[in-house]
């Protein structure tokens, strides 16, 4: 024989008093971000500058010795003391993808622009990156576009600058070095 049960509104509210309880601690214990590796720094520009001694022709030949061995060079206007080089693929100092515990560099593209202006009697060679992260659409909440990933810009942590800024340095060093060593060779 089949029996044929009906809940009463009287049986029906206690279960659903649970399963909203079980909803509302289901809801309270999920992660804010569900995926925290993607909560990206907002951009702003942040100049790296360093005032070297030497004059304006000296630094520019060290910063385009510098920047041409860090990067493929686009722009190169001595008159108005700017290099700029081509985008380049690398990964980041500062942002990181999280799987299983592990932290793995996100792949980012950067391209510098840098200015050498005479300052007095110095030279100032300011730096400025602009760093990209790569993001696909469901981790960056993103619309699609044509593409399931796309380039957004954040800020630049600044150490690719001081490294460059630091190598300027030795560079000119290596100048001001072979011109004081100017020997004559006896025959």
């Amino acid at each position: 024989t089949t029996e044929i049960y009906t809940l009463s509104l009287h049986d029906a509210l206690p279960i659903s008093a649970m399963l909203l309880l079980a909803l509302t601690l289901l809801t309270a214990c999920w992660p804010k971000n569900p995926f925290p590796e993607d909560s990206l720094p907002a951009w702003d520009e942040r100049p790296v500058a360093g005032t070297f001694q030497e004059d304006p022709s000296t630094v520019w030949n060290a910063a385009i010795e510098v920047m041409g061995k860090a990067a493929p060079l686009e722009t190169m206007d001595e008159s108005r003391g700017l290099i700029q080089t081509r985008w380049v693929r690398d990964h980041s100092d500062y942002l990181y993808k999280t799987y299983g515990g592990t932290r793995i560099p996100e792949p980012v593209r950067w391209r510098m622009t840098v200015h050498v202006r005479k300052d007095g009697s110095r030279t100032e060679v300011e730096m400025i990156c602009q760093e990209q992260v790569e993001k696909d659409l469901v981790s960056a909440n993103l619309e699609f576009t044509g593409s399931v990933y796309r380039w957004i810009d954040v800020p630049s942590s600044t150490s690719r600058e001081q490294v460059l800024l630091e190598k300027m340095l030795s560079a000119i060093e290596n100048i001001e070095e072979e011109d004081e060593y100017d020997y004559d060779y006896a025959e």
